[in-house]
């Protein structure tokens, strides 16, 4: 997209000194990795269900064993057991507070509640015993016969547990009041329940092969879809809360759009029943197990399987950890594997190293920002984050929005005024803007600069999609109400920006584009005609602009997904972080920023990102020596 001058970054040098931990020549090389896989040893029956977490470090297991297991990750060393049961626990609920409380069902037709903190006052590894145990099914069936429970979710935000058992019986429990309310599936059968955030329903996969969509409060049908023709074994949410897939005993997966309940995609690959699902937390990926002992990866949302490996014993459940970086699947006799997701080949991890130093958590770039400018009466900063494309073209689909525009725009904003000492009132910040919007503050700001006599300094910060025109090539800006296919209709093209910026009568504007304009998009959906990357023109520059983008050519502006940012502006922000309050050359800063953003690029997407800059000629190149 943009040519750096000569002179500048060679991003060549970056590679050969990063050659030492990868090579970019026929997908993955590199140093050998010794081990596949990890077994976490201990179980002594079949596992039947995991929960990572939230911060990815602890995994618990639950089995026919009668224990749940507390594994330290990724090492797998077994830290602790959690017993007092009498029969196999089937499924067990996330951990719902600092801490750790998590709850078990049983085949006991009882529920377990434990505690994760209690493990560290244990000295042995006896069993910890439960903090409550309440028997449910005694006290709904009375003289009945024990329901096994076969699965258990806690509502969201109420003290609120729900239960189904084997034999169709769905209870709501309140742990506090100690209330119940029971629902039964007219089909006598029943495995599996999931109740998304927005706790609006719970679903239940029934053993008809229908899923039943359920009031939450009162228990009452609100919708019934229907698809598998045997009973649903497995239920797994999509991460932005819009797509529900569902295991089944006929050895498909099905995906649904919630809350409508429309039928998206079938897919096939299990020879025996599909027992768990799971996504990835980016979404990308979904991960099916089953009885034949298979492991499927879907890519989302084509659906096309990109790997089956085949375990050799049957499969009961599967899940990705919260950090997207591992993958761990349970089964028959014990068996407990865990893998890298590098390990697996897939995006949108490809780490080729010796060590797991690069799933560390992220800087948080919003703790501890330094304050070290006054404020700067001429610098002014014009922030934009376009993200939800699709509230304004119908066109558009989920995938087609551009994740964490918003929050870039936002953190940005905070270091201008931090960091880059630009005045709270000289800042313009728009989210989600039109193009309406964008020129009506994009006027305000070229009045209020111009009578600078050139002292005025201007940021100009935009997250979102850029195209390119399809005809002439152009670059332009894409406000959330204008149309890729017409970008000349609506769109803001980069020259125009560029001269109008450049002939406001600033003595510096710096124009930083975390977007890319080939059609792309940061979660690799096209958007150009019929999904072709066009390579865009060079911008000629005029005035006295310094062009900063988060691309080259054709190349993508790829998400960093475990910090919840934009690639380029996630090492942007942090080499500002680190340096921005020294006497560190803005050069150096755009360096670290673009050798980071290269590399990750490649460690995360196994693709190519690389920033480049280039002044206008109305400037020296001795600009970037200076500190900011």
């Amino acid at each position: 997209m943009i040519q750096k001058r000569s002179g500048r970054f060679s991003f060549l040098r970056t590679l050969r000194s990063l050659g030492q931990l990868y090579a970019i020549i026929g997908g993955i090389s590199g140093p050998a990795l010794a081990q596949p896989y990890k077994d976490l040893e201990g179980h002594t029956g079949a596992v039947y269900a995991l929960t990572f977490s939230p911060d990815s470090r602890y995994l618990l297991s639950a089995g026919s064993d009668r224990t749940v297991r507390l594994w330290h990750m990724p090492h797998g060393t077994l830290l602790a057991r959690f017993g007092g049961t009498s029969a196999s626990i089937n499924a067990i609920t996330p951990l719902s507070d600092s801490l750790g409380t998590f709850w078990g069902a049983s085949s006991d037709g009882k529920v377990y509640q434990w505690r994760l903190k209690d493990y560290k006052e244990k000295a042995s590894m006896a069993p910890i015993r439960p903090l409550r145990t309440e028997n449910l099914a005694k006290r709904v069936l009375k003289s009945s016969p024990i329901e096994p429970w076969e699965g258990i979710v806690h509502h969201p935000t109420r003290p609120i547990i729900y239960v189904v058992g084997r034999g169709g019986l769905v209870v709501e429990w309140d742990t506090e009041e100690g209330w119940l309310q029971t629902y039964r599936d007219t089909a006598g059968v029943a495995y599996t329940l999931l109740i998304p955030s927005h706790a609006k329903s719970l679903y239940v996969g029934s053993g008809s092969g229908s899923l039943i969509a359920l009031d939450p409060q009162t228990l009452s049908v609100q919708k019934t879809l229907r698809g598998h023709i045997r009973g649903i074994r497995g239920l797994a949410l999509s991460p932005d809360q819009r797509t529900l897939a569902s295991a089944g005993l006929d050895g498909k997966i099905m995906l649904w759009t919630i809350p409508e309940g429309l039928r998206t995609k079938t897919l096939e690959k299990h020879t025996e029943g599909a027992r768990a699902v799971a996504f990835s937390p980016d979404g990308r990926y979904l991960a099916s197990v089953g009885k034949d002992g298979l492991l499927c990866l879907w890519a989302l949302p084509t659906g096309r399987l990109e790997k089956t490996l085949d375990l050799g014993v049957p499969l009961w459940t599967v899940t990705f950890s919260p950090n997207g970086q591992y993958l761990i699947v349970g089964g028959e006799a014990g068996l407990l594997r865990l893998w890298r997701i590098d390990q697996l080949g897939i995006r949108p991890i490809q780490v080729i190293a010796e060590t797991d130093s690069l799933y560390a958590p992220p800087t948080d770039l919003q703790d501890n920002i330094p304050q070290c400018r006054t404020q700067q009466t001429h610098r002014y900063a014009f922030i934009v984050g376009n993200e939800d494309y699709r509230s304004f073209q119908p066109t558009f689909t989920p995938a087609m929005n551009v994740p964490y525009a918003i929050r870039d725009a936002y953190a940005f904003r905070v270091y201008a005024e931090q960091v880059l000492g630009v005045p709270n009132l000289n800042i313009v910040f728009l989210q989600n803007a039109t193009a309406a919007q964008i020129e009506r503050e994009l006027e305000k700001l070229l009045l209020l600069i111009g009578p600078s006599r050139g002292k005025a300094e201007i940021f100009f910060y935009y997250a979102g999609h850029g195209v390119p025109h399809p005809q002439t090539q152009e670059s332009y800006i894409l406000p959330v109400d204008a149309a890729p296919t017409a970008p000349d209709r609506g769109g803001i093209r980069l020259t125009d920006l560029v001269q109008k910026l450049g002939g406001s009568g600033a003595g510096k504007v710096w124009l930083i584009l975390d977007a890319c304009f080939s059609g792309g998009a940061r979660e690799e959906s096209p958007l150009a005609a019929r999904g072709i990357r066009l390579r865009p023109k060079p911008v000629v520059l005029s005035g006295p602009v310094i062009l900063i983008s988060a691309t080259s050519a054709d190349e993508e502006a790829l998400p960093y997904h475990q910090a919840r940012h934009g690639l380029f502006t996630y090492f942007l922000l942090k080499a500002l972080k680190l340096k921005g309050c020294t006497n560190t050359p803005i050069e150096a800063i755009l360096e670290e920023a673009a050798a980071e953003t290269a590399r990750y690029s490649l460690l995360l997407h196994n693709k190519l990102q690389r920033p480049t800059w280039i002044i206008s000629p109305a400037l020296s190149e001795q600009i970037l020596t200076n500190p900011w």
